[in-house]
């Protein structure tokens, strides 16, 4: 049975952020759980559609309302068809390789392993969808306590200097230049 494990795939999450810019700097929360710098954002609820969960965790974390807007043409409404806003970045990331391990070493390597208690829901890995987005209300900020350890506003020379991650750092210099 581990040998067959073994080849599972990694029980994947889903999940969109959104980058806001504004006078040249990009807003950031701090993550309370992974204690880094990230834009943003969260897990995609049922029936939910993506840049919506970008714009209702940028409000959860922050209390800035944004609306995701799109780094693409996006088609017109045809018929019964709408179209959404078109993400600029979508990645996939290891987010508990521990939750993989401990159910690849269970006795029932199908089902979604809760080892670590920082993801809850089971994830292993990530898709994140990142969007840009912007305003629609004012830039007085609310941080959000039980998420989040700070917001602030971060230039692309600034983000050479903080606690991240690499990625988050190539997002949201890739964010700032997208703006310019």
């Amino acid at each position: 049975m581990v040998e067959n494990a073994q080849k599972l795939a990694p029980k994947i999450c889903m999940t969109a952020a959104g980058f806001l810019v504004h006078d040249n700097k990009v807003l950031l929360v701090k993550h309370k759980k992974l204690g880094f710098w990230l834009a943003p954002g969260g897990h995609i609820e049922d029936d939910e559609l993506p840049h919506q969960t970008a714009e209702r965790e940028f409000w959860e974390e922050t209390g800035i309302k944004v609306k995701a807007i799109s780094t693409g043409e996006v088609l017109p409404k045809v018929g019964k068809t709408s179209y959404h806003p078109l993400p600029f970045a979508i990645n996939l990331h290891w987010i508990s390789p521990e939750n993989y391990e401990a159910r690849l070493a269970s006795s029932n390597p199908i089902k979604r392993y809760f080892s670590n208690q920082k993801w809850p829901k089971g994830c292993e890995q990530h898709v994140s969808i990142i969007y840009l987005v912007k305003l629609i209300a004012g830039l007085d900020f609310k941080q959000n306590t039980e998420e989040t350890d700070g917001i602030g506003w971060f230039t692309l020379k600034e983000l050479e200097k903080i606690k991240t991650i690499p990625e988050m750092k190539e997002e949201a210099k890739h964010a700032l230049i997208l703006v310019k």
